[in-house]
């Protein structure tokens, strides 16, 4: 809690790095002697842990080669803007590290894929499923609930935002059935997913029991698509305890292959906002 947080930005910039070091054959050593430091700090430059000056970053561009202009600007202006500090870090004193990061990968994402298997995803809560949610699990004694539950909803300002990100969720049908908070307020959300789906921009697809056993069962998962320099695709895998990055091409590739496939078993956008609204009205009448 309250420590420095490495942005994504950060982390964008220094795979495109290690990208292009590899790809011109030198090594972390040469690129270490270009800026008169350690191969340790551009193991962490290339990680994401630490930044680095524009005046570095030229060095290590003109060391790889990087001719095309629209690229080097893009990859100076990544890297200035990694130092911007986004609304969220003004809550790092009462919330994770795992969250300060997802939302950031959320505000910076050009296009997000989740498919959730269990809960509501946040960015779709309403105020009351989201304080159900959060009142089910032990918080640190510095955080309330109050607090936690102002941010998840600081959070979903991003979806009305002129250049929000396109976002389609893949629902397993359990989450619409799972009574968090009880009858009324599941019918409460249930109708908040229909008001807000609103294909391409935001669509919201299920996945219904009648699907039976599928690929996807075994955890949910994100995929986050930036655009513009350093274009690339991030999965995020949230634990218990820790949170995972996924950025290597073949990997990620694997999750853009299971979200085609998840999609495949969906149900429809038009077919899904029934299936909600039935559900929504077995609430009503319980």
């Amino acid at each position: 809690m309250g420590r420095p947080v490495s942005t994504i930005r950060r982390l964008r910039l220094g795979l495109e790095l290690r990208r292009m070091r590899e790809q011109c054959g030198k090594s972390q050593i040469e690129a270490a002697e270009a800026l008169d430091t350690s191969d340790t700090k551009v193991s962490r430059l290339e990680a994401g842990k630490t930044g680095l000056s524009r005046l570095e970053l030229v060095a290590l561009l003109d060391l790889y080669e990087v001719s095309d202009t629209r690229l080097r600007d893009g990859l100076i202006e990544l890297n200035r803007n990694s130092k911007q500090r986004g609304w969220w870090q003004q809550h790092r004193d009462v919330l994770s590290t795992q969250l300060l990061e997802l939302i950031e990968l959320e505000s910076t994402a050009s296009s997000i894929f989740q498919y959730e298997a269990l809960v509501m995803p946040g960015l779709l809560q309403t105020e009351a499923y989201a304080r159900a949610m959060i009142s089910g699990f032990p918080l640190p004694p510095s955080t309330s609930i109050d607090d936690t539950v102002r941010v998840r909803l600081e959070r979903q300002l991003l979806l009305a935002k002129e250049d929000a990100p396109s976002l389609l969720c893949l629902l397993d049908e359990a989450v619409l059935r799972r009574q968090v908070g009880g009858p009324k307020v599941m019918a409460e959300q249930l109708r908040r997913l229909v008001e807000l789906n609103d294909p391409p921009h935001l669509t919201i697809q299920v996945i219904p029991f009648a699907r039976g056993a599928y690929p996807g069962l075994d955890g949910s998962f994100l995929r986050f698509l930036f655009s513009g320099a350093a274009d690339m695709d991030i999965v995020f895998l949230e634990q218990k305890e820790s949170r995972v990055f996924v950025e290597e091409a073949a990997s990620v590739e694997t999750y853009r292959i299971a979200a085609e496939h998840l999609r495949s078993q969906a149900l429809s956008s038009p077919e899904s906002m029934d299936l909600i609204s039935a559900i929504a009205a077995e609430f009503d009448s319980m």
